[in-house]
This record gives C-alpha cells, sequence and structure tokens, in this order.
C-alpha cells in the first residue's frame, strides 16, 4: 500500500508544475472595443475591408468562441455578456436570424445620464440560469476602482501626505445601441452614451473604456438561410458538452448558404468603415479591439478578434480559460479591458486578460487563412458529431447483445461475433486518430470524415486478426494501448486532434479548446484500465506496472498543462486504486471505498490548491473552481453541471449505456461467477469509471456509453466464451430379469 501512496503522491505533486506565464504588455491610456455581430474570418479581405486587414497585419488575432447561454449566440445577447463578463442571455425571442435581438433600442436620456430601458427584465431572465452572471460588472468594476482612488487619495491628504490624483476616466462609454448593454452597470445606468461615432472623441475622453456598436450586422440576406420557428427554449439547458444532440446545428437551424451575398458584403464594407472611423480618433496611447461579439444567425460559429496598440506585437492571442494559441472567449473581452486599464478584475467576471504570443512571421493573409481554416474545422466537426453519436450508439446496443451472446451463447458465430466486438472496439480509437489528417478541408468533408473512421477501425482490426495477434487477451491489449497511446502523445505534444474530431470538443461550444475532453477521458480511462488488468505482470511488477501506469495516467488526465480534467482526476485515481486492490487479491469493503474515495478526493485538492496558488493568469478551471469555492459561487457550476448531466438521459449515448447494462445483467444471469483475477478487476475498474465519471461530469450517460463503447467487447473478447457443456452419457440398456420356469 506504501507504493500506492507513494504513486498518488508523485501523480498529485505533477499535477501542480507551472505553465509559462505569458509576458504582461505595458498598461494604455485607454482602449476600444468595436463589436461588430456575425463578423467572420471570411468577410476580411485586402481590397474589401482594408481597415480590418491592416489591423490582422499589424497587431494579434485569434478565433473566439461567443458561445452564451445556448447553441448559437444572438447580437443582444452577445452584447450583455461583454458587460457581464459571463455568460448572459437576452430578453428578445432568440429566432434562428437572430431577428429580434438583432433590433436593439436606445437608452433613455435621465437628463442627468442613461439608462438602459427594461433593465430589470435582462436581471430576472439571467437569474433563471446557473451561470450567475452580473449583468453591468465592467461597468461596476471600475466605478469600484475610482471609488479605490478617491478614498486613497482621501486617506492620503488626512495623513498629509501627497494624495495622488484619482482617474476621472474611470467608466465605460458606449456608443451605438448594442454598445449601450454592454456599458451599463447593475442598475442599467450608463456613465456615457452617444449614437453615433462623430462623439468618440469625447466619449474617449471621458471614460478609459469605450464600446462601439456601429450598427451593423454582418450576415446574409434572409433568402439565404432557411427560417425556422422562433426559439424560446431555455437557453443554459443545452449546454452539456461538444456536439451534442441538443448542440447540433443541423437540430437548431439548418445549415445556412456559405457563399457571400451583396447584403453580407455590403455589411462587411459598412463595419470596415466605422472601424476606420475609430482608427483615425484613436490616440497613440490607446489600444483597439475589433471583435466579432456574436453570431448572425444561427447555427454558431468562430469570429475574429482583432487586437492592436501599444505593447502589441504582431502574432496570436491566448486566454488561460482556452490554454490555446490562437483561440479566446467573448468573455475574456470584458477581463482585458479591465487589466488594459489597471483595474481589478472581480470574481463575476469569467474571462481572463488576453496574452500576446508574438510571431515575427506574422501577416494579414497567414492569420485570415488560420481563422478561416479553424472556423471551418469547428463547423465540420459540428456537423458530423450527432450522426457520429447516434450511428456509435445504435450499433453499439446491438453490439452490447452481442457481446452476451457470445459469452452465453452457443458456439454458432462466435468468431464473427468477435470480429464485430474487436471492430466496434476500435471505433473510438479511429474517431480519435481522424482528427490528425485536416479532413475539413476536402470537397465532401462529411464522406471524408467517415471514410477515416472505416479505415481506421478496419486497419486496427485486421492488425489485432493476425495469427500472432489474435491469441488470448493480445486484441485487447492493442487496441487499448493504442488508444492510450493517441490520447497521451496528442496531451503531451499539444496537438489539435481534440479540436477536429468528435471524440474531443469544438472550439465554437466554448467549453473545452484544450485538455482531455470526457468523451476521450471515458475511453483512456477504460484503455488504462484493460491495460493494467491483462499485462501479464510478472512478480514485483504486480505492483510497480499497475502503479506505474495509474500515476503517468493521472497526470495526463489531470496535469495543468495536459489533460485538465477536473473531474476525470478524481474518476481515475478511485478507479485504479479499487482496480489494483482488486488485481492484488485484496477484497473489497467498505474500507477499501472509503479508502479509495478518500485518496481520490485528497489528490484532487491538493492539485486544486497548488493550481490555485499559482498566478490567476496560468490557472486552468481546476484552480478557479477552488477559487469559486472560497468565494461562495462553487454551487452554481455544480448545480449547472448536474443539470447537464441530466439532460444527457435521453441523449444518443445513453441508450449505449443501457444496451451495457442489459448485456451484463444477461452474463450474469447465465455465466457467474468468472472467478478469474483480472476480469474480476477489470470489471470492478470499468464500473467505477462508469458510475463516478457519470456522477462528476457534466457529460452525464455520455461517460459510461463510451467506456463501454471501447471496453465492453473488449472484456469480452479477453474472457472468451463459455465452453459448451458435454452433452450427457446416454443411459445403459435396462436389463431384463430372466423369466421365471
Amino acid at each position: 500500500m506504501r507504493w500506492a501512496l507513494a504513486g498518488l503522491a508523485a501523480a498529485a505533486a505533477a499535477l501542480a508544475l507551472p505553465q509559462p506565464a505569458a509576458a504582461e504588455g505595458p498598461e494604455a491610456a485607454g482602449v476600444v472595443i468595436v463589436g461588430i455581430p456575425g463578423l467572420s474570418w471570411a468577410d476580411i479581405d485586402e481590397g474589401a475591408t482594408p481597415n480590418l486587414w491592416a489591423l490582422a497585419d499589424e497587431g494579434a488575432s485569434a478565433a473566439m468562441s461567443v458561445r452564451t447561454l445556448g447553441s448559437w449566440t444572438c447580437p443582444e445577447a452577445g452584447w450583455v455578456s461583454l458587460g457581464a463578463g459571463e455568460r448572459a442571455g437576452g430578453v428578445a425571442a432568440r429566432d434562428a436570424q437572430c431577428s429580434a435581438q438583432s433590433a436593439l433600442e436606445a437608452p433613455a436620456d435621465t437628463g442627468s445620464g442613461w439608462t438602459v430601458e427594461g433593465w430589470d427584465a435582462f436581471i430576472e431572465a439571467n437569474s433563471a440560469f446557473n451561470y450567475g452572471a452580473r449583468l453591468g460588472s465592467l461597468a461596476d468594476a471600475l466605478a469600484e476602482a475610482a471609488q479605490a482612488q478617491q478614498e486613497a487619495a482621501a486617506a492620503a491628504a488626512a495623513d498629509g501626505e501627497p494624495a495622488p490624483e484619482p482617474n476621472p476616466g474611470s467608466c465605460v462609454a458606449g456608443i451605438g445601441d448594442g454598445a449601450a448593454l454592454a456599458a451599463a452597470d447593475t442598475e442599467g445606468r450608463i456613465a456615457y452614451w452617444a449614437p453615433g461615432l462623430d462623439a468618440l472623441p469625447e466619449a474617449m475622453a471621458a471614460c478609459d473604456v469605450v464600446i462601439v456598436d456601429p450598427g451593423v450586422v454582418v450576415g446574409d440576406a434572409d433568402d439565404r438561410a432557411p427560417d425556422t420557428t422562433t426559439d424560446y427554449d431555455q437557453l443554459g439547458e443545452d449546454d452539456t458538452e461538444v456536439g451534442t444532440d441538443a448542440t447540433s446545428p443541423v437540430e437548431d437551424a439548418g445549415a445556412i448558404t456559405p457563399d457571400a451575398d451583396p447584403v453580407r458584403e455590403a455589411a462587411a464594407r459598412a463595419a470596415d468603415a466605422a472601424v476606420g472611423q475609430v482608427r483615425e480618433a484613436l490616440p497613440e496611447d490607446w489600444r483597439l479591439i475589433v471583435a466579432g461579439v456574436a453570431d448572425a444567425a444561427a447555427p454558431s460559429s468562430l469570429h475574429p478578434v482583432l487586437y492592436t496598440g501599444p505593447g502589441i506585437a504582431p502574432g496570436e492571442l491566448t486566454s488561460s480559460t482556452t490554454g490555446r494559441d490562437g483561440y479566446v472567449q467573448l468573455t475574456d473581452l470584458t477581463a482585458t479591458a479591465l487589466a488594459v486599464v489597471g483595474a481589478d478584475i472581480p470574481a463575476a467576471v469569467a474571462g481572463s486578460p488576453v496574452a500576446v504570443r508574438p510571431d515575427p512571421g506574422h501577416t494579414a493573409a497567414a492569420a485570415v487563412a488560420r481563422g478561416v481554416d479553424e472556423t471551418a474545422a469547428s463547423a465540420a466537426n459540428a456537423a458530423v458529431s450527432p450522426n457520429f453519436y447516434w450511428t456509435l450508439s445504435f450499433t453499439g446496443v446491438a453490439v452490447m447483445l452481442a457481446a452476451a451472446y457470445y459469452l452465453t451463447g452457443p458456439d454458432r458465430l462466435r468468431r464473427t461475433v468477435r470480429t464485430l466486438l474487436i471492430a466496434f472496439s476500435t471505433v473510438p480509437v479511429a474517431g480519435l486518430a481522424a482528427g490528425i489528417p485536416p479532413w475539413w478541408r476536402t470537397d465532401h468533408p462529411k464522406l471524408a470524415f467517415w471514410g477515416l473512421i472505416v479505415a481506421g477501425a478496419a486497419i486496427l482490426t485486421a492488425a489485432v486478426s493476425l495469427p500472432w495477434t489474435r491469441r488470448g487477451a493480445r486484441p485487447v491489449l492493442i487496441v487499448a494501448g493504442a488508444c492510450a497511446a493517441l490520447i497521451a502523445v496528442d496531451q503531451i505534444s499539444g496537438a489539435t486532434w481534440p479540436l477536429h474530431t468528435p471524440m474531443g470538443y469544438t472550439a465554437q461550444a466554448g467549453a473545452r479548446f484544450t485538455g482531455l475532453g470526457n468523451y476521450a477521458f471515458s475511453v483512456f480511462a477504460a484503455a488504462i484500465i484493460l491495460l493494467v488488468c491483462f499485462i501479464p505482470w510478472r512478480g514485483r511488477t504486480r505492483v510497480w506496472g499497475p502503479l506505474a501506469i495509474g500515476a503517468c495516467a493521472v497526470v495526463i488526465v489531470g496535469a495543468p498543462m495536459l489533460g485538465r480534467d477536473m473531474g476525470g482526476t478524481l474518476t481515475l485515481v478511485a478507479a485504479g486504486i479499487l482496480c489494483c486492490l482488486k488485481l492484488w487479491g485484496r477484497r473489497l469493503s467498505l474500507g477499501s471505498l472509503a479508502l479509495a474515495g478518500g485518496l481520490a478526493f485528497t489528490v484532487f485538492a491538493v492539485g486544486g490548491v497548488l493550481d490555485y496558488l499559482r498566478p490567476e493568469e496560468d490557472q486552468t478551471h481546476l484552480g478557479r473552481f477552488v477559487g469559486s469555492v472560497l468565494d461562495g459561487s462553487a454551487q452554481l457550476i455544480l448545480i449547472r453541471k448536474a443539470r447537464a448531466a441530466l439532460g444527457t438521459v435521453d441523449e444518443s449515448m445513453a441508450f449505449i449505456s443501457f444496451a451495457a447494462l442489459v448485456a451484463a445483467v444477461i452474463v450474469w444471469r447465465r455465466r457467474a461467477p468468472i472467478r478469474t483475477t483480472p476480469v474480476a478487476a477489470a470489471v470492478t475498474g470499468l464500473t467505477t469509471v462508469a458510475v463516478i465519471g457519470g456522477l462528476v461530469n457534466d457529460s452525464g450517460m455520455a461517460i459510461p456509453g463510451f467506456t463501454a463503447a471501447l471496453a465492453f467487447g473488449l472484456l469480452a473478447v479477453a474472457v472468451g466464451p463459455r465452453r459448451d457443456q458435454p452433452a450427457p452419457a446416454p443411459a445403459p440398456p435396462a436389463t431384463r430379469a430372466p423369466a421365471a420356469t
């Protein structure tokens, strides 16, 4: 047991290894944020939009997820979220064309300032969601900074010391109707507002943060996208995981014709002209951010962010909320604005200040090409994901029952069923590998994706069907080893495979940009359990081997620079401990369960606290969760994740989970007990992964679903079919007594 504790201690220490911190740029006198709903990378053209092209050339850029509370973000929700620094929703109906949420009203002039009419309706609408958005956090943070400056000046004057001069511009100004929603404080009041860009110099003189809505939504003409009925759904209930049925763009509104039309081109030119006007009025010591702050219509997409000004070198942007160069989130703009002017970032702001990764070879052409490619990859991934999940699930139902037949049925078709079980188990592995080649760049992305899945599964199935690989547990070790190796290489190398496959995540969903997604974790954990149980350990390696594999797996799942998976770390430690205890011949008891749970929580807590103690810009969501526990907002996170998990009960991967349960009951009733230590350990570990993983992750039923997809068939192959009982010997013929004479 001391070796197990030593391995866990090493894993916990590795979870806290620091990441390289991004260099901070110099402070600027102020920042202007120009929001252009619907702006895409494809709209940025050297001839049609020269100002946007120049910004892309001279500054830093990134692709931005604008995901807020629903599957797509209309302008009203985008502006409100920018002011809140958290995912928030609008009050108008969210239709597929965003018509209602694009028709924004100007704030009311009260004589002493401006106020957003109907602000209470925004507060009430967002109180129903579990993101805890505090509308107006941006303006309130600057107001608090101004108050702190005044108090510091008063205290200095009272002590007879030189009083620092308070900054009169510690406020947010808005220009345009949408900007009023972002510039309002928690009461709906606006420090300065004007309807047009002619007032920009006056706005910059009044406030250090100026938000501009040029009044342009860059979108296609109405006849280029299908019209759908108004969407009155609960905006936060479909935010569970990448590419789930509820977040499918096909289910939401259908596909929008991708080619630009004159309406879109005219809107892009108008937006570019507004950006040019801002650039001309911008002082040299101010920074400028231009961003597509919302979608123009469904489905959602990635949007460009262009950042220039003093201290901003050409290159890519990133933030600690994404952890991946070239990607940021809408809420990061809120934190960035506060950081530029030196204001404290309140806990209510979920985003983090963006950091620049300088690139001496940066050009506008390269930045735009990269952004267009990232947008296409994300959209293509979202398009193929629902079909992949449903195909995997429905096929999996039959395969789970086939596994029960293989283990308990007669000899007929056993070889065919065995091949079927192995082939199905290779599909998740093929799904992981499908992200390596750029399939989304082909003329027929869906066909290319499915071709990769079929080819990958066929190659791996053939590899384990050779005379020297098909014996015993070798197919299990090869498939599980390939799965674990793919994920380990991806996490260690920092590759982008998970961004471009349904087994990972899509950037436009804004759920995860790096690390280990819930689906990939499920198959990775299942692969680790199978490897630990079925590798033929000898002597002392029976202890050291499982410990080494388990410790490395925990590091890959939970380390801040690798998997960053909070729930996965907790799950894998508990599953690994119970699996090893069973493998070492220990009898599981309530004490064993308590030990596994206690050590898992300890590793989780130690890793989280150490991550929290790092600089805020370097923290992962694990450290930020610890911060939410300390500030009292963790309850909202837990409630949101619980609701998301419960919402997966009727989604695609739930069917394979239920089928696996039914198949397990059939096997148990017809063949149990299976008295082999590796099999018992594997069943223990896999069950723990499925149960605990499904409870602590917001993907819910998808965790046991993907665990079964990889492991159930392989476990059946490792166990092998039941040997048919020999037919009873015929009874000897009865002998007749001799007849009496």
